[in-house]
């Protein structure tokens, strides 16, 4: 029951009128059960009847506007911005800046990246704070030494080369945050660039102490304690076709003796760049939507074995998940000798689809002469729909059509021929 709530009202994603909502509460009020209530009209899912019944029996009322904006002084604007760089989460910002939104972190943090501290000041706020800076303001400030401004600018180159060595760490290593290096990181940084720039100045621009750097250093050019254990951690993974996790090759490595903290295995299987491969989720697809036309009778009622041919038909619609997108196969097959009849595909499940497949059958079999023939489906919507019925009254087919509970059983020989 609450499967069948799931696939009606969640994955078909039907939508009721109001009149249809007004008649389900009025039905539950007088038989107070939502099973009789579901039973009697057809309708909705179980889940969507227990959410209407939740749901407040006034309207909400709408959300007052405020009068007058609040304006925040440029202070605020810009711990909240030094915050949100820092990677605070919005939320957790306006909490802290006693915010009435935290949307307006987001406004200010672009207008930061547009003009700077000059985009988060009022305009009282620029004319108390100066004028913006200017090319002739900037070049003023500069000093008149010469040796000075030499030092200026060997700062400036040591500090534009650490920033492009970083940036391509990461580039290469999306696991590392951009201004949170770790000192493993920087001292690839200063080894990289010690033969062109003074250590000294290196280690000043990325911030690394001398202690730290030659630490990393030593060990790195230690010998790895692991490198056995990755060649084992390669193998394992390799003859499992890179389906085992982690915990499942850490596994195998205490049934080799080798024991080792989990931690360590994941460690090995990033650095050595081992990825784990996961199936795909088998797609599901379900056409029942409910109950909105009468049912014929289930004359089948399991029992699929035939004595001639065209004499019982199954049909039903599966789905496949291709390169392109979903693909729709309607087939019908016959049960005397499980012989397709007739199949056809779409990338929508339409009711032409199921109604092509019909006409294709009869146009490549016939009918039997004294209309014996039997067409059997599930409660999908394109088997209730007046098209269908308009065919199969048609031709003389006489329809049946599975239980509910009993779609996925009986329909199983139909869709073990497509793998559905």
């Amino acid at each position: 029951g609450d499967a069948d709530g799931i696939l009606e009202d969640s994955i078909m994603n039907r939508s009721y009128t109001n009149t249809q909502k007004r008649t389900a509460l009025r039905v539950y009020k007088r038989t107070q059960s939502v099973t009789k209530t579901v039973r009697e009209l057809g309708y909705p899912g179980r889940w969507t009847l227990y959410k209407w019944l939740r749901e407040p029996k006034t309207p909400p009322q709408p959300r007052k506007q405020a009068k007058t904006l609040t304006h925040y002084p440029y202070e605020v604007k810009l711990r909240a911005v030094e915050l949100f760089h820092n990677g605070w989460r919005p939320a957790d910002i306006a909490q802290e800046c006693c915010l009435h939104t935290h949307a307006s972190v987001y406004a200010w943090a672009q207008r930061y990246r547009e003009e700077g501290q000059w985009g988060l000041m009022s305009k009282k706020e620029r004319a108390g704070h100066g004028r913006i800076p200017t090319k002739a303001a900037l070049e003023k400030s500069l000093p008149d030494n010469p040796t000075q401004l030499k030092q200026q600018m060997a700062t400036l180159l040591v500090e534009k080369a650490v920033l492009e060595k970083e940036l391509e760490i990461i580039k290469k290593d999306v696991s590392v945050i951009p201004g949170q290096l770790s000192n493993k990181h920087k001292t690839d940084v200063v080894d990289a660039l010690r033969s062109t720039f003074p250590l000294a100045m290196l280690l000043a621009a990325s911030g690394l102490a001398a202690s730290s750097f030659y630490y990393h250093l030593k060990k790195r050019r230690m010998p790895d304690k692991h490198a056995a254990i990755r060649s084992m951690v390669h193998r394992i993974s390799s003859d499992s076709h890179n389906t085992y996790g982690y915990r499942r090759i850490w596994w195998q490595l205490r049934h080799l003796g080798i024991t080792i903290s989990e931690k360590v295995v994941r460690r090995l299987m990033r650095e050595e760049a081992i990825t784990v491969r996961f199936p795909k989720r088998k797609v599901k697809y379900s056409s029942y939507q409910g109950e909105i036309s009468p049912a014929p009778p289930n004359l089948v009622n399991r029992c699929f074995h035939a004595t001639a041919a065209n004499t019982l038909w199954l049909t039903d619609i599966s789905v496949f998940a291709a390169n392109e997108g979903r693909v729709y196969l309607s087939v019908i097959i016959d049960c005397f000798d499980g012989k397709v009849v007739a199949a056809k595909t779409s990338v929508n499940p339409t009711m032409e689809l199921a109604e092509s497949t019909l006409q294709a059958a009869i146009d490549a079999e016939g009918l039997p002469p004294d209309g014996s023939l039997v067409i059997h489906s599930d409660r999908g919507v394109h088997y209730r729909g007046r098209s269908w019925h308009s065919l199969t009254a048609k031709y003389g087919i006489v329809r049946s059509m599975s239980k509910k509970r009993g779609v996925v059983l009986t329909m199983r020989h139909a869709r073990g021929f497509s793998g559905g």
